[in-house]
């Protein structure tokens, strides 16, 4: 009798461990920028995407904390160290190409897992590692932008190249490039650092003859839509191709009259294009009061995919990985995710005006 009750009780406190595994708090950090980095305007989108999350998903065992991202890349590293070396283990991460390239060698040990929403340099591609990834790399992104500015009228391009995040506008311009050949436009580029662009200094980078124009910036810097007002002014037909990377409303806000002559090539649809995506734009800014960028949306996503991974009983890296990557298909609220063997993601990309993008209310 003393042996079933020792089994007995050994069976309750497994019983016990299990049910408390199940309920305990599961931290996550959600990468953040610095309030001001060199000009850009750095708002909490991902953050207050993470608030909202949890406010709408009340029994989530996701506790959010802040991973602030350094403007300087070589600091990217250390920030995620420290956090690590306290335990955190699952990131929803946003560090862009220049930091997350340095970065990658955080997530090949299976202490921490990221799910990363903005980088998309294909040095981060194939590897078996930690580091997942809801974005294509910027080989399916170009090649989509270069379809359709094929698509478009004349034969003089423009391309203003991003000179601050070389990790990714290098291989960006040259996926482009490449994918360019078979079309009719002939491709001038002008490199320059987006972020310090001086109106008075630089206006003559947006001068020429030309049809169209074509910024491929990695940030979504306010400036971005001063070059287009710029462009605009002795360009006013012509058409302006962005990358996914400028679309928020701080571009939009300082395009101007020149907002309506703006594409938007993205692997999002527009608020206008889908009402899931307008539907949470509305929900966040009624919450807190502006329009957050569009990285919030993979934010929103990839704490959907945590949390679907812990409700499965997944908590570690290795476990969480392992749900990941094994299921061909994942439901989130903008759409499917279908991971590959290595953790990346292939996806439809979406043309829109940038006027698209404005609340229903503004247009």
């Amino acid at each position: 009798m003393a042996a079933v009750g020792t089994v007995g009780l050994l069976f309750f406190a497994a019983l016990l461990w299990f049910w408390q595994e199940r309920i305990r708090p599961v931290v996550v950090a959600v990468g953040v920028g610095e309030p001001e980095v060199n000009g850009a305007v750095i708002d909490p989108s991902d953050r207050n995407a993470g608030d909202l999350y949890l406010e709408e998903h009340p029994r989530s065992r996701i506790r959010v904390v802040d991973h602030f991202n350094p403007a300087d890349p070589t600091r990217g590293p250390s920030s995620i160290a420290t956090l690590k070396n306290r335990g955190i283990a699952l990131f929803v991460n946003t560090q862009a190409s220049s930091h997350a390239v340095p970065s990658l060698p955080q997530f090949a040990d299976g202490r921490a897992l990221a799910i990363n929403v903005s980088a998309v340099s294909n040095a981060l591609s194939g590897h078996n590692d930690f580091f997942l990834r809801i974005v294509p790399d910027l080989r399916s992104e170009q090649r989509a932008i270069a379809r359709e500015i094929g698509r478009l009228p004349g034969k003089r391009l423009l391309v203003l190249q991003d000179t601050d995040n070389r990790a990714y506008s290098n291989p960006a311009f040259r996926t482009f490039a490449a994918a360019m050949r078979s079309e009719h436009w002939r491709i001038e580029r002008r490199e320059l650092p987006i972020a310090s662009f001086n109106v008075s200094r630089d206006r003559h980078l947006v001068e020429g003859d030309f049809d169209a124009l074509y910024i491929l910036g990695g940030r979504f810097v306010p400036i971005i839509g001063i070059l287009c007002q710029l462009f605009h002014t002795s360009h006013p037909n012509a058409p302006i191709v962005l990358t996914p990377w400028a679309r928020s409303p701080q571009v939009s806000g300082s395009a101007g009259p020149a907002a309506p002559h703006i594409l938007v090539v993205s692997p999002y649809p527009s608020r206008r294009q889908d009402p899931r995506v307008d539907g949470f734009l509305h929900r966040f800014e009624q919450r807190f009061g502006y329009t957050p960028y569009a990285m919030a949306l993979g934010t929103y996503q990839a704490l959907e995919l945590l949390d679907q991974a812990l409700a499965r009983g997944a908590t570690s890296p290795a476990a969480i990985r392992r749900h990941l990557l094994a299921q061909p298909e994942h439901s989130t609220s903008f759409g499917p995710i279908r991971f590959d063997a290595y953790g990346d993601v292939q996806a439809n990309y979406f043309v829109f005006s940038l006027s698209d993008d404005a609340p229903l209310a503004a247009r």
